[in-house]
Protein backbone atom coordinates (compact mmCIF):
# COMPACT_ATOMS: atom_id res chain seq x y z
CA UNK A 1 0.00 0.00 0.00
CA UNK A 2 1.27 3.64 -0.52
CA UNK A 3 2.06 6.02 1.72
CA UNK A 4 -1.61 8.14 2.93
CA UNK A 5 -1.04 11.41 1.38
CA UNK A 6 -2.00 13.89 4.89
CA UNK A 7 -2.51 17.13 3.18
CA UNK A 8 -5.14 17.92 5.73
CA UNK A 9 -5.23 19.74 8.51
CA UNK A 10 -7.85 18.51 11.82
CA UNK A 11 -8.21 20.28 15.10
CA UNK A 12 -9.91 18.49 17.61
CA UNK A 13 -11.74 21.53 20.22
CA UNK A 14 -12.65 20.50 23.50
CA UNK A 15 -15.93 22.79 25.44
CA UNK A 16 -17.03 20.81 28.40
CA UNK A 17 -17.64 17.12 27.00
CA UNK A 18 -18.05 18.27 23.41
CA UNK A 19 -15.46 17.58 21.06
CA UNK A 20 -15.83 19.74 17.76
CA UNK A 21 -13.71 18.75 14.27
CA UNK A 22 -11.77 21.47 12.19
CA UNK A 23 -10.61 20.30 9.21
CA UNK A 24 -8.31 22.80 7.63
CA UNK A 25 -10.09 25.26 10.18
CA UNK A 26 -13.43 25.04 8.91
CA UNK A 27 -15.57 23.18 11.57
CA UNK A 28 -17.58 20.03 10.48
CA UNK A 29 -19.79 17.77 11.04
CA UNK A 30 -19.98 14.83 13.26
CA UNK A 31 -19.41 16.36 16.79
CA UNK A 32 -18.07 13.58 19.79
CA UNK A 33 -18.02 12.84 22.81
CA UNK A 34 -15.62 12.73 25.80
CA UNK A 35 -17.69 10.48 27.83
CA UNK A 36 -17.24 8.18 25.17
CA UNK A 37 -13.75 6.48 26.47
CA UNK A 38 -11.62 4.70 23.96
CA UNK A 39 -10.23 1.03 24.52
CA UNK A 40 -8.55 -1.54 23.09
CA UNK A 41 -11.91 -3.86 23.29
CA UNK A 42 -14.05 -0.82 22.04
CA UNK A 43 -12.94 2.07 19.80
CA UNK A 44 -14.77 5.09 20.24
CA UNK A 45 -16.38 7.09 17.41
CA UNK A 46 -13.67 9.18 17.53
CA UNK A 47 -11.21 6.67 17.10
CA UNK A 48 -13.25 5.54 13.95
CA UNK A 49 -13.02 8.69 12.79
CA UNK A 50 -9.84 9.18 13.03
CA UNK A 51 -8.61 5.92 11.11
CA UNK A 52 -11.07 6.98 8.35
CA UNK A 53 -8.55 10.07 8.18
CA UNK A 54 -5.90 7.25 7.49
CA UNK A 55 -4.23 7.53 11.26
CA UNK A 56 -3.21 4.50 12.68
CA UNK A 57 -4.56 2.93 15.88
CA UNK A 58 -1.92 3.76 17.66
CA UNK A 59 -1.96 7.72 16.98
CA UNK A 60 -6.01 7.16 17.18
CA UNK A 61 -5.99 6.02 20.65
CA UNK A 62 -3.53 8.87 21.63
CA UNK A 63 -5.83 11.42 20.19
CA UNK A 64 -8.87 10.08 22.39
CA UNK A 65 -6.82 9.62 25.63
CA UNK A 66 -6.04 13.37 25.13
CA UNK A 67 -9.26 14.64 24.67
CA UNK A 68 -11.21 12.40 26.99
CA UNK A 69 -8.75 14.33 29.56
CA UNK A 70 -10.25 17.63 28.22
CA UNK A 71 -7.25 18.76 26.37
CA UNK A 72 -8.30 20.49 22.69
CA UNK A 73 -5.75 18.52 20.32
CA UNK A 74 -4.57 20.43 17.45
CA UNK A 75 -2.54 20.00 14.21
CA UNK A 76 -3.46 16.33 13.49
CA UNK A 77 -2.49 15.74 9.75
CA UNK A 78 -4.45 13.25 7.07
CA UNK A 79 -6.42 12.47 4.61
CA UNK A 80 -10.39 13.41 3.28
CA UNK A 81 -12.72 11.46 5.39
CA UNK A 82 -14.24 8.57 3.39
CA UNK A 83 -17.45 9.61 5.19
CA UNK A 84 -17.71 13.18 3.98
CA UNK A 85 -20.57 13.41 2.15
CA UNK A 86 -20.71 14.48 -1.63
CA UNK A 87 -23.20 15.60 -4.16
CA UNK A 88 -25.00 12.84 -5.96
CA UNK A 89 -27.83 15.02 -7.78
CA UNK A 90 -28.08 17.62 -9.33
CA UNK A 91 -24.41 18.91 -10.91
CA UNK A 92 -24.49 22.14 -8.60
CA UNK A 93 -26.04 23.36 -5.18
CA UNK A 94 -27.82 26.53 -4.33
CA UNK A 95 -29.63 27.61 -0.76
CA UNK A 96 -32.85 26.10 -1.14
CA UNK A 97 -32.32 23.58 -3.84
CA UNK A 98 -33.42 19.93 -3.25
CA UNK A 99 -30.64 17.92 -3.47
CA UNK A 100 -29.42 14.38 -2.71
CA UNK A 101 -26.15 13.80 -1.09
CA UNK A 102 -23.93 10.45 0.04
CA UNK A 103 -20.95 9.46 2.17
CA UNK A 104 -18.01 9.81 -0.82
CA UNK A 105 -17.49 5.76 0.60
CA UNK A 106 -21.00 4.99 -0.79
CA UNK A 107 -20.81 5.61 -4.36
CA UNK A 108 -19.75 2.63 -5.49
CA UNK A 109 -22.70 1.01 -4.39
CA UNK A 110 -24.83 3.65 -5.59
CA UNK A 111 -23.54 3.39 -8.98
CA UNK A 112 -24.15 -0.15 -9.14
CA UNK A 113 -27.33 -0.42 -7.94
CA UNK A 114 -28.60 2.11 -10.22
CA UNK A 115 -27.06 0.33 -13.07
CA UNK A 116 -28.03 -2.77 -12.25
CA UNK A 117 -31.72 -2.42 -13.16
CA UNK A 118 -33.21 -5.27 -10.71
CA UNK A 119 -36.61 -4.61 -9.69
CA UNK A 120 -36.31 -4.08 -5.61
CA UNK A 121 -37.98 -3.40 -3.06
CA UNK A 122 -36.61 -0.15 -0.94
CA UNK A 123 -37.63 1.40 2.61
CA UNK A 124 -37.30 5.20 2.30
CA UNK A 125 -37.83 6.89 5.44
CA UNK A 126 -38.81 10.35 6.00
CA UNK A 127 -37.20 12.31 8.99
CA UNK A 128 -40.34 14.17 11.10
CA UNK A 129 -40.11 17.55 12.09
CA UNK A 130 -42.02 21.35 12.87
CA UNK A 131 -39.27 22.70 10.60
CA UNK A 132 -36.33 22.18 8.23
CA UNK A 133 -33.16 23.32 8.82
CA UNK A 134 -31.58 26.06 6.61
CA UNK A 135 -28.76 27.12 8.07
CA UNK A 136 -25.40 24.95 8.96
CA UNK A 137 -23.34 22.36 6.85
CA UNK A 138 -24.58 19.92 4.91
CA UNK A 139 -23.34 17.15 7.17
CA UNK A 140 -25.44 18.95 10.17
CA UNK A 141 -28.65 18.88 8.33
CA UNK A 142 -28.22 14.76 7.81
CA UNK A 143 -27.94 14.51 11.86
CA UNK A 144 -30.88 16.55 12.77
CA UNK A 145 -32.55 14.49 14.81
CA UNK A 146 -36.50 15.33 13.83
CA UNK A 147 -38.96 16.27 16.14
CA UNK A 148 -42.44 16.71 16.75
CA UNK A 149 -45.62 17.10 19.59
CA UNK A 150 -47.42 13.79 17.90
CA UNK A 151 -47.55 10.77 20.30
CA UNK A 152 -47.04 7.06 19.81
CA UNK A 153 -48.68 4.97 21.75
CA UNK A 154 -47.09 2.04 19.86
CA UNK A 155 -43.39 2.09 18.23
CA UNK A 156 -43.31 1.21 15.46
CA UNK A 157 -47.08 1.94 14.48
CA UNK A 158 -47.75 0.70 11.21
CA UNK A 159 -50.89 2.21 9.62
CA UNK A 160 -52.45 2.22 6.27
CA UNK A 161 -53.57 5.37 4.18
CA UNK A 162 -56.41 4.40 1.64
CA UNK A 163 -57.29 6.66 -1.13
CA UNK A 164 -60.00 3.90 -2.30
CA UNK A 165 -60.44 1.12 -4.95
CA UNK A 166 -56.84 -0.77 -4.30
CA UNK A 167 -55.16 2.23 -3.87
CA UNK A 168 -53.98 1.42 -0.19
CA UNK A 169 -50.21 2.17 1.00
CA UNK A 170 -48.86 1.21 4.64
CA UNK A 171 -46.53 3.16 6.17
CA UNK A 172 -44.58 2.14 9.41
CA UNK A 173 -43.92 5.32 11.83
CA UNK A 174 -41.55 5.82 14.73
CA UNK A 175 -39.74 7.81 17.40
CA UNK A 176 -36.70 6.85 18.06
CA UNK A 177 -35.52 7.61 21.47
CA UNK A 178 -38.65 8.86 22.23
CA UNK A 179 -42.84 8.76 21.98
CA UNK A 180 -42.66 11.57 19.72
CA UNK A 181 -42.77 10.31 16.78
CA UNK A 182 -39.27 11.08 14.61
CA UNK A 183 -39.53 8.85 11.66
CA UNK A 184 -41.86 7.69 8.66
CA UNK A 185 -40.57 4.57 6.97
CA UNK A 186 -42.64 3.48 3.42
CA UNK A 187 -41.84 0.62 1.37
CA UNK A 188 -41.34 1.58 -2.96
CA UNK A 189 -40.70 -0.81 -5.75
CA UNK A 190 -38.24 0.14 -8.24
CA UNK A 191 -35.72 -0.83 -10.39
CA UNK A 192 -33.77 2.93 -10.02
CA UNK A 193 -33.02 4.45 -6.30
CA UNK A 194 -33.42 7.74 -7.26
CA UNK A 195 -36.80 6.73 -8.32
CA UNK A 196 -37.52 5.36 -5.23
CA UNK A 197 -36.39 8.91 -3.30
CA UNK A 198 -38.54 10.54 -5.94
CA UNK A 199 -41.88 8.15 -5.68
CA UNK A 200 -42.12 8.31 -1.97
CA UNK A 201 -42.51 11.74 -1.09
CA UNK A 202 -46.04 11.73 -2.34
CA UNK A 203 -47.42 8.83 -0.35
CA UNK A 204 -45.55 10.42 3.04
CA UNK A 205 -46.25 14.04 2.03
CA UNK A 206 -50.33 12.68 1.73
CA UNK A 207 -50.28 11.02 5.10
CA UNK A 208 -48.66 14.19 6.61
CA UNK A 209 -51.09 16.38 5.03
CA UNK A 210 -54.12 13.80 6.60
CA UNK A 211 -52.68 14.02 10.08
CA UNK A 212 -51.88 17.89 10.02
CA UNK A 213 -55.34 17.99 9.23
CA UNK A 214 -56.92 16.50 11.66
CA UNK A 215 -54.26 17.27 14.54
CA UNK A 216 -53.87 20.68 13.59
CA UNK A 217 -49.90 20.15 14.30
CA UNK A 218 -47.25 21.31 11.40
CA UNK A 219 -45.28 18.48 10.68
CA UNK A 220 -43.05 18.45 7.88
CA UNK A 221 -40.27 16.34 5.99
CA UNK A 222 -37.06 17.20 7.13
CA UNK A 223 -35.34 15.32 5.30
CA UNK A 224 -35.70 11.78 3.44
CA UNK A 225 -33.21 9.15 3.40
CA UNK A 226 -33.21 5.76 0.87
CA UNK A 227 -31.84 2.84 3.35
CA UNK A 228 -28.74 0.74 1.50
CA UNK A 229 -30.14 -2.63 0.88
CA UNK A 230 -27.19 -4.45 1.74
CA UNK A 231 -26.21 -2.51 5.16
CA UNK A 232 -29.39 -0.96 6.49
CA UNK A 233 -27.83 1.94 6.80
CA UNK A 234 -28.46 5.25 5.36
CA UNK A 235 -27.48 5.37 1.27
CA UNK A 236 -28.68 8.67 0.26
CA UNK A 237 -29.92 11.71 1.89
CA UNK A 238 -32.23 14.10 -0.21
CA UNK A 239 -32.67 17.75 1.60
CA UNK A 240 -33.03 21.34 0.93
CA UNK A 241 -29.78 22.21 0.91
CA UNK A 242 -28.82 24.54 3.65
CA UNK A 243 -27.00 28.48 3.97
CA UNK A 244 -23.39 27.55 4.84
CA UNK A 245 -21.31 30.16 5.90
CA UNK A 246 -20.89 32.15 8.36
CA UNK A 247 -20.42 36.10 9.25
CA UNK A 248 -18.87 37.59 12.04
CA UNK A 249 -20.05 40.98 12.92
CA UNK A 250 -18.50 43.72 15.34
CA UNK A 251 -17.58 46.06 16.62
CA UNK A 252 -19.87 48.12 14.37
CA UNK A 253 -21.28 51.19 14.93
CA UNK A 254 -24.32 50.49 12.55
CA UNK A 255 -25.70 50.30 8.85
CA UNK A 256 -26.95 52.48 6.73
CA UNK A 257 -30.19 51.24 5.17
CA UNK A 258 -30.72 51.69 1.34
CA UNK A 259 -34.70 52.72 2.26
CA UNK A 260 -36.15 52.62 -1.25
CA UNK A 261 -34.90 48.70 -1.49
CA UNK A 262 -36.21 47.78 2.38
CA UNK A 263 -39.26 46.19 0.72
CA UNK A 264 -37.30 43.93 -1.60
CA UNK A 265 -34.66 43.25 1.06
CA UNK A 266 -38.02 42.15 3.00
CA UNK A 267 -39.04 39.83 0.29
CA UNK A 268 -35.64 38.31 0.06
CA UNK A 269 -35.18 37.02 3.63
CA UNK A 270 -38.59 35.31 3.85
CA UNK A 271 -37.93 33.69 0.84
CA UNK A 272 -34.62 32.41 2.57
CA UNK A 273 -36.46 31.82 5.69
CA UNK A 274 -38.79 29.33 4.03
CA UNK A 275 -38.89 25.91 3.72
CA UNK A 276 -40.99 25.43 0.82
CA UNK A 277 -39.58 25.67 -3.12
CA UNK A 278 -43.32 26.62 -4.14
CA UNK A 279 -43.13 29.92 -1.53
CA UNK A 280 -40.01 30.68 -2.26
CA UNK A 281 -40.68 30.54 -6.36
CA UNK A 282 -43.59 33.40 -5.43
CA UNK A 283 -40.85 35.76 -3.19
CA UNK A 284 -38.81 35.22 -6.41
CA UNK A 285 -41.30 36.33 -8.69
CA UNK A 286 -42.13 39.00 -6.46
CA UNK A 287 -38.40 40.38 -6.57
CA UNK A 288 -38.72 40.07 -10.40
CA UNK A 289 -41.87 42.04 -10.94
CA UNK A 290 -40.87 44.87 -8.93
CA UNK A 291 -37.74 44.88 -10.23
CA UNK A 292 -38.96 47.42 -12.65
CA UNK A 293 -40.46 50.18 -10.87
CA UNK A 294 -37.63 50.61 -8.88
CA UNK A 295 -35.09 50.62 -12.00
CA UNK A 296 -37.64 53.31 -13.45
CA UNK A 297 -36.78 54.81 -10.02
CA UNK A 298 -33.47 55.20 -10.32
CA UNK A 299 -33.25 56.21 -13.25
CA UNK A 300 -36.07 59.31 -12.76
CA UNK A 301 -34.33 60.39 -9.56
CA UNK A 302 -31.33 60.25 -11.55
CA UNK A 303 -32.50 62.90 -14.50
CA UNK A 304 -33.89 64.84 -11.76
CA UNK A 305 -30.66 64.93 -10.10
CA UNK A 306 -28.87 65.68 -13.18
CA UNK A 307 -26.75 62.93 -12.58
CA UNK A 308 -26.54 61.34 -16.43
CA UNK A 309 -25.08 57.95 -15.94
CA UNK A 310 -25.46 54.41 -17.65
CA UNK A 311 -28.07 52.82 -15.86
CA UNK A 312 -26.95 49.01 -14.85
CA UNK A 313 -27.45 46.21 -17.79
CA UNK A 314 -29.93 43.27 -17.19
CA UNK A 315 -27.85 40.86 -15.66
CA UNK A 316 -26.88 37.94 -18.22
CA UNK A 317 -27.75 34.24 -17.18
CA UNK A 318 -25.08 31.67 -16.75
CA UNK A 319 -26.76 28.54 -18.25
CA UNK A 320 -24.33 25.78 -17.25
CA UNK A 321 -24.93 26.89 -13.61
CA UNK A 322 -28.77 26.99 -13.97
CA UNK A 323 -28.88 23.61 -15.95
CA UNK A 324 -26.73 22.42 -13.02
CA UNK A 325 -29.41 23.10 -11.13
CA UNK A 326 -31.77 20.88 -12.74
CA UNK A 327 -33.81 22.99 -14.87
CA UNK A 328 -34.12 21.59 -18.42
CA UNK A 329 -32.68 22.09 -21.13
CA UNK A 330 -35.51 22.88 -23.10
CA UNK A 331 -36.99 25.25 -21.02
CA UNK A 332 -33.50 27.68 -21.00
CA UNK A 333 -34.04 27.96 -25.59
CA UNK A 334 -34.02 31.61 -26.12
CA UNK A 335 -32.74 32.54 -22.86
CA UNK A 336 -29.84 35.37 -22.66
CA UNK A 337 -30.53 37.61 -19.15
CA UNK A 338 -32.82 37.32 -16.18
CA UNK A 339 -35.80 38.48 -17.71
CA UNK A 340 -35.80 36.31 -20.14
CA UNK A 341 -35.21 33.65 -16.96
CA UNK A 342 -38.52 35.00 -15.50
CA UNK A 343 -40.28 34.77 -18.55
CA UNK A 344 -40.07 31.07 -18.64
CA UNK A 345 -40.79 30.20 -14.95
CA UNK A 346 -44.11 32.72 -15.63
CA UNK A 347 -46.58 29.92 -15.65
CA UNK A 348 -45.07 28.00 -12.93
CA UNK A 349 -45.35 31.36 -11.09
CA UNK A 350 -49.35 31.17 -12.06
CA UNK A 351 -49.96 27.76 -11.37
CA UNK A 352 -48.38 27.87 -7.53
CA UNK A 353 -50.45 31.62 -7.22
CA UNK A 354 -53.49 29.82 -8.78
CA UNK A 355 -55.71 26.77 -7.40
CA UNK A 356 -57.31 26.56 -11.03
CA UNK A 357 -55.51 27.47 -14.20
CA UNK A 358 -57.39 28.95 -16.50
CA UNK A 359 -56.01 26.80 -19.56
CA UNK A 360 -55.64 23.57 -19.97
CA UNK A 361 -58.04 21.19 -18.49
CA UNK A 362 -60.28 23.32 -15.60
CA UNK A 363 -59.32 20.82 -12.49
CA UNK A 364 -55.66 21.36 -13.71
CA UNK A 365 -53.57 22.44 -10.32
CA UNK A 366 -50.19 21.94 -9.48
CA UNK A 367 -50.29 18.95 -6.15
CA UNK A 368 -47.78 20.18 -3.67
CA UNK A 369 -47.18 16.65 -2.38
CA UNK A 370 -45.89 15.22 -5.46
CA UNK A 371 -41.92 14.76 -5.03
CA UNK A 372 -41.26 15.88 -9.33
CA UNK A 373 -43.35 18.88 -8.51
CA UNK A 374 -41.06 19.79 -5.47
CA UNK A 375 -37.83 19.10 -7.67
CA UNK A 376 -39.01 20.93 -9.87
CA UNK A 377 -40.11 24.09 -8.14
CA UNK A 378 -36.69 23.90 -6.32
CA UNK A 379 -34.88 24.24 -8.91
CA UNK A 380 -36.84 27.40 -10.66
CA UNK A 381 -36.75 28.81 -7.25
CA UNK A 382 -33.29 28.58 -6.35
CA UNK A 383 -32.26 29.61 -10.34
CA UNK A 384 -34.71 32.82 -9.89
CA UNK A 385 -34.06 33.60 -6.48
CA UNK A 386 -30.09 33.68 -7.15
CA UNK A 387 -30.55 36.32 -10.33
CA UNK A 388 -32.87 38.22 -8.43
CA UNK A 389 -30.59 39.19 -5.76
CA UNK A 390 -27.72 39.35 -7.87
CA UNK A 391 -29.91 42.03 -10.01
CA UNK A 392 -31.15 44.03 -7.33
CA UNK A 393 -27.63 44.38 -5.62
CA UNK A 394 -26.36 45.99 -8.94
CA UNK A 395 -28.59 48.39 -8.52
CA UNK A 396 -28.42 48.98 -5.11
CA UNK A 397 -24.96 49.18 -5.85
CA UNK A 398 -25.67 51.96 -8.49
CA UNK A 399 -28.26 53.70 -6.06
CA UNK A 400 -25.89 53.64 -3.26
CA UNK A 401 -22.74 55.19 -5.47
CA UNK A 402 -24.71 57.75 -7.44
CA UNK A 403 -27.48 58.82 -5.55
CA UNK A 404 -26.34 59.81 -1.92
CA UNK A 405 -28.96 60.27 0.69
CA UNK A 406 -29.57 64.29 0.14
CA UNK A 407 -29.28 66.86 3.58
CA UNK A 408 -27.69 66.32 6.80
CA UNK A 409 -28.52 63.48 9.02
CA UNK A 410 -27.34 62.82 12.40
CA UNK A 411 -25.46 59.94 13.42
CA UNK A 412 -26.51 57.97 16.46
CA UNK A 413 -24.13 57.57 18.84
CA UNK A 414 -24.27 55.18 21.59
CA UNK A 415 -23.55 57.51 24.55
CA UNK A 416 -27.34 58.90 23.51
CA UNK A 417 -28.62 55.90 22.91
CA UNK A 418 -31.86 56.69 24.56
CA UNK A 419 -32.80 59.10 21.76
CA UNK A 420 -32.67 56.44 18.87
CA UNK A 421 -35.50 53.94 19.86
CA UNK A 422 -39.12 52.80 18.48
CA UNK A 423 -41.82 55.47 19.86
CA UNK A 424 -45.47 54.55 18.89
CA UNK A 425 -45.99 58.21 18.78
CA UNK A 426 -44.27 58.45 15.48
CA UNK A 427 -46.43 56.02 13.73
CA UNK A 428 -49.93 57.69 14.70
CA UNK A 429 -50.64 54.81 17.36
CA UNK A 430 -50.80 57.13 20.79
Amino acid sequence: MGQADYTVRYDFCVSGTEITVLRDGQPIGPTFSTTEKDSKDSKSALHKFLVSIGRSRVDAHMVCELVEKGQTVHGVMGTTDPEELELVHPGSVAPGLLVALAKKNSRTEILELQASGVRRVWTVRAVIGSSVPLSGTPAWATQAAGDSNFLLNENPLSIYLHSGGHRAVYYDLRGIGSKSLTHIEVQVESSLPSNALLLARRPVNALLDVLTRDSHLPLLIQRMELISPTTGEVLVHELLFPQGHQIAIGPLGGIQQAVPFAPYDAIYREALTSSSPFYRLLCAARIFEGSGSIRKWIKEEAERRGIAVTMPKIPKVDLNFVKGLGVPAELLQNVANVQDLYGKFTDMRNAIAHFLLDKGEPTSHVYLADGRNLEVYSAAAASLLHYGHLMLEELRQFYVTHLPMRGSQILPMLSYREKFIVRASDYGLE
